[in-house]
């Protein structure tokens, strides 16, 4: 039986899914009890952000130096601005709330006859309900226009990280040889082969551009690819093992980092409903601890996620042709949360997993520390591995391990309480690829073909395809 560490999560706020309770674990079965609600009634409790703006206004100039080098465009000194006339506001709102509250108070004290005296507060109600409407509507305007633009502040950034664009990445390792055997013959690119093989179809008629199907071979491969490191994740790395939901709720995704409502987005959303396909099984794992306090003798909290990812954006040209950049993949994802402290090192191990898993399938990589520009908006330092690629003569990310911080955390409402009996803190999250389905195929089919046309199955993989050692072309005949 798998749990989410040993604890148990009170959580009386209702989540985006409904109301979630988990009883205590002395209890002899671990129950989760959802308040289910029709369309009518269902209010969806969104996530409120966490953001320090104090802290922001202090340190203005130091936060817009960092935006600068990541090449974000947010601009602090507004954010500031607005925060100032969000303090004035508020401070109004609720001189008039009280006033209000005074004149309430004065009526339920009036004398019976004293007409007089009852017009004149009801007058005076009047009056202040009229100021406090106007200033509750500049509030709220105020409100939404200030955590919209504080959310586009990225986060810190690691001292160590390059400055620069996406050609700064600093190597750090490369693994393997570029397989020399090829150029004893005209090899072929992923989509050659996926014809000749019969392992990959196009879905154009079916569904559109970007879309495809994996067959025979492939489909097993896809298959023996995902269990394999769903497995080992679970049961050489510990990893709680979750599969997650395909759908979930725009504010979750915009808390992750991602943008749904952006002209740019890379989200699919769902006609008249509020909710979007997943991009990546990331967003719904950290959804589990929203609005949580978790107890800091717990972490940290390892957890591997087996989804379908959705991307609206695909991108063109060579680098992104057959199935390298798609709208729909299946990915392992390992996801964790931690304190503070411990989260710097948990970054280097989940590194260390995905090194160890891309020598196994005999892979030639290189690993990158990613510089200030290419990091995203939620990730204080992030790694990429790229594997090499023979029909491109380059290399092709498969890969990424970030340290979030608090980024994400704090537009979740994720805490821990300090096992010394401190006061709370937000935990630190952090994610990386085990396995992204259709890249690594793409990469097993180029680097590991023959001259005959068969391709050579991983070691590690081919007890999930029937101990079968490579793929055969459809015809049997040699190229």
């Amino acid at each position: 039986m798998y749990r989410i560490g040993s604890r148990i999560i009170t959580n009386t706020r209702p989540q985006q899914w409904g109301y979630l309770n988990y009883t205590t674990k002395n209890n002899t079965t671990t129950t989760a009890t959802k308040q289910l609600m029709n369309d009518e009634t269902h209010v969806l409790q969104h996530i409120k952000p966490q953001l320090n703006f104090d802290y922001i206004k202090d340190n203005c100039q130091q936060i817009q130096d960092n935006a600068k080098k990541r090449n974000s465009s947010v601009d602090v000194h507004n954010i500031v601005d607005l925060y100032q006339q969000y303090r004035v506001v508020k401070k109004e709102t609720d001189t008039l709330r009280a006033k209000r509250n005074i004149v309430a108070a004065n009526m339920k004290g009036v004398a019976k006859g004293d007409t007089k005296e009852r017009n004149r507060l009801i007058e005076e109600g009047k009056f202040i309900k009229e100021q406090v409407n106007i200033c509750e509507n500049r509030f709220e305007k105020l409100h939404n226009q200030l955590y919209s633009e504080a959310l586009k502040i990225p986060n810190n950034t690691h001292p160590d990280v390059p400055i620069g664009p996406e050609s700064n990445a600093r190597v750090l390792e490369m693994s393997g040889e570029k397989p020399t055997h090829l150029q004893e013959f005209a090899f072929k690119d992923h989509l050659e082969l996926g014809e000749s093989l019969g392992v990959i179809k196009s879905a154009a008629q079916t569904t559109g551009h970007k879309f495809y199907y994996l067959t025979r071979e492939g489909a097993m491969l896809e298959m023996a690819l995902s269990f394999w490191a769903f497995s080992k994740m679970t049961n050489q790395h510990n990893f709680i093992p979750v599969i997650t939901p395909d759908l979930v709720h725009p504010s979750l995704a915009e808390a992750c980092g991602f943008q749904p409502r952006s002209e740019a987005t890379q989200l699919f959303w769902i006609k008249d409903q509020d909710l979007c396909l997943t991009a990546t099984s990331e967003i719904p794992l950290a959804g589990m601890y929203s609005n949580s306090q978790i107890k800091g003798s717990e972490l940290p909290i390892k957890m591997v996620g087996y989804s379908h990812c959705f991307r609206a954006e695909t991108g063109h040209g060579v680098h992104n042709k057959g199935i390298y950049r798609v709208h729909q993949f299946s990915k392992v994802e390992m996801f964790v949360v931690s304190t503070p402290e411990q989260s710097d090192e948990i970054l280097d191990s989940l590194l260390k997993i995905q090194i160890e898993m891309f020598k196994e399938l005999g892979l030639h990589f290189r690993v990158l520390d990613m510089p200030s520009e290419d990091l995203g908006a939620p990730a204080y330092r992030k790694y990429d591995i790229e594997v090499w690629i023979p029909s491109r003569n380059d290399y092709g990310e498969i890969s990424s391990a970030s340290n979030c911080t608090d980024y994400q955390s704090r537009r979740l409402n994720m805490k821990y309480t300090a096992t010394n009996g401190g006061p709370s803190a937000f935990v630190h999250t952090l994610n990386g690829t085990a396995c992204a389905i259709p890249r690594l195929i793409l990469a097993i089919l180029e680097n590991n073909q023959q001259p005959d046309g068969s391709v050579l199955i991983p070691k590690v993989l081919q007890p999930f395809m029937g101990n079968k050692e490579r793929i055969l072309p459809l015809n049997g005949s040699s190229k």
